[in-house]
């Protein structure tokens, strides 16, 4: 059950862009066109990767959910200018969403907006997961730093999302790790409490 793979997110951006005849670019233009008034999934994610991000939306979509992306829909903002304008777009778009999946890259290190997305989501509706794309096939993550607070996402033996809790660690270092520590993307969007975070070990 892998996480999702950098390469294979890539490969899908740009079969995707060759279907269409366009750049990953204009891609992502000819979706902001389709934008819903509710999304399934706000994906928090840096615009240095731009055809992982393709990848990543296209596999979602393929999954049967409706994704929102803020550059995709809205290019005219500026995400490099932090602004009340800006913050004010992407609050609405966030409450509009009924889940945040944030992509964790190697890129999202430096991006100005997504630990602020990922604090007002978790605060506004608690429904927020870590989406690793990794270089190297594995089965397990580790968040760096508050990432591994939350749950993340792999894919399960039917090629279906899985909402995997993090194994949580006690002052004295006794590691737990809980059963059953997944459950389905689906049935994780449906609940009303828990959301697979780590229990507080005292």
């Amino acid at each position: 059950m892998p996480l999702l793979n950098e390469r294979k997110m890539r490969d899908r951006a740009k079969h995707r862009a060759n279907a269409e005849k366009l750049a990953a670019h204009e891609c992502l233009d000819r979706i902001r066109n389709q934008s819903r008034k509710r999304y399934d999934v706000f994906l928090s994610q840096t615009m240095r990767d731009a055809e992982i991000v393709l990848g990543v939306y296209d596999y979602l979509e393929q999954q049967g959910y409706s994704v929102y992306c803020d550059w995709i829909e809205s290019p005219e903002s500026d995400r490099a200018a932090v602004t009340p304008a800006n913050a004010a777009a992407v609050r609405e778009a966030m409450r509009a969403s009924d889940t945040m999946l944030f992509i964790d890259t190697q890129g999202a290190v430096q991006s100005r907006w997504m630990c602020w997305e990922l604090g007002w989501f978790d605060a506004a509706k608690g429904h927020v997961a870590i989406l690793p794309v990794v270089s190297q096939d594995t089965e397990y993550y580790h968040g760096r730093e508050f990432l591994g607070l939350y749950p993340y996402v792999r894919i399960d033996i039917e090629g279906d999302l899985e909402i995997v809790r993090p194994p949580a660690t006690g002052p004295s270092g006794v590691t737990l790790f809980e059963s059953p520590n997944s459950e389905s993307f689906l049935r994780w969007r449906r609940s009303t409490s828990g959301f697979q975070r780590p229990k507080v070990i005292g």
